[in-house]
């Protein structure tokens, strides 16, 4: 446990801004990304749902990783409880390494459960059922993992997830994001294709790029050791806001806020000229509010 917690350096090079060194995403345990240096810039969403919450329902954040933003919500929520005994945050995600980092940081309020998108999230469906629902949902970084198809299953069981009046809080990479220093070829090559297949009419225009093998042939300059190196995930997909929300909406959500921005946890050298973050914040609606 020890060394799944030690950082793994995302990018350091002499060439990159002083921050990079000093902000460390962590490579996760299955070699599918990196947890970002930063807690989700929409931690105060996603915190807020259970504060607005009566019955006091848990939160619940899916792809976890090593459990940042867990740890955040967790400090914010200190003390709101009185017995503090009751479950406030569910950890959820599909590595069991992740999970065991986690439960050793015995943190009051939160409790672990295995679960894999878009569908298989069983343990999380019974603690949902139990309290009535979840305050609020954290995809924080996980949805470019995705086909677009298994993106609407996903919005779909959040859903059926979410209590009333819950919160989904949605984090993923913009087709504006970079991957390497200065003028990166592959950001550039995603957003020329990105670009030709929204002409085409593509539904989801930015799925299914193949990131490390575009780094490889583009030659990239990514200063990563080979262990680092692999963390790069293999199957890349990129959206919009727009994207993003008319998905929820198709799925039912009431949308509040749907921008592309810059996410604190990515180092500055993958920044390119803004909006590299497609952030989503959306509610489930309460049956009075539902269209009849």
């Amino acid at each position: 446990l020890k060394e799944l917690r030690n950082s793994v350096p995302f990018m350091e090079t002499s060439t990159s801004v002083s921050s990079v060194s000093a902000s460390r995403c962590r490579g996760t345990a299955n070699q599918t990304g990196f947890e970002m240096a930063a807690s989700t810039p929409l931690l105060e969403h996603w915190v807020s749902a259970y504060r607005n919450d009566h019955r006091g329902r848990p939160l619940l954040d899916i792809g976890c990783a090593y459990g940042r933003n867990v740890l955040a919500a967790a400090q914010r929520l200190e003390g709101s409880r009185s017995d503090g005994t009751e479950v406030q945050i569910v950890a959820c995600d599909c590595a069991k390494e992740h999970l065991a980092v986690v439960d050793e940081l015995e943190i009051s309020g939160v409790k672990t459960a295995w679960g894999k998108l878009p569908e298989d999230l069983e343990e999380a469906a019974a603690v949902a059922s139990d309290v009535g629902g979840f305050s609020g949902i954290l995809l924080s970084e996980v949805l470019h993992q995705l086909p677009g198809s298994s993106i609407e299953k996903t919005l779909m069981a959040m859903i059926d997830l979410l209590a009333p009046g819950g919160t989904l809080c949605i984090t993923m990479f913009s087709p504006n994001a970079n991957f390497s220093g200065g003028a990166c070829p592959v950001g550039k090559h995603m957003r020329h294709v990105f670009e030709e297949r929204r002409g085409e009419g593509k539904r989801w225009p930015g799925e299914g790029f193949r990131l490390k093998e575009l780094l490889e042939e583009l030659k990239a300059p990514v200063h990563l050791d080979a262990e680092a190196m692999k963390c790069f995930c293999a199957y890349h997909h990129c959206a919009t806001a727009e994207q993003l929300r008319r998905a929820a909406e198709e799925a039912g959500f009431q949308v509040l806020l749907a921008q592309q921005a810059r996410h604190p946890g990515h180092a500055e050298a993958f920044w390119g000229e803004g909006g590299e973050s497609t952030q989503l914040v959306a509610v489930k609606p309460k049956p009075s509010e539902m269209e009849i």
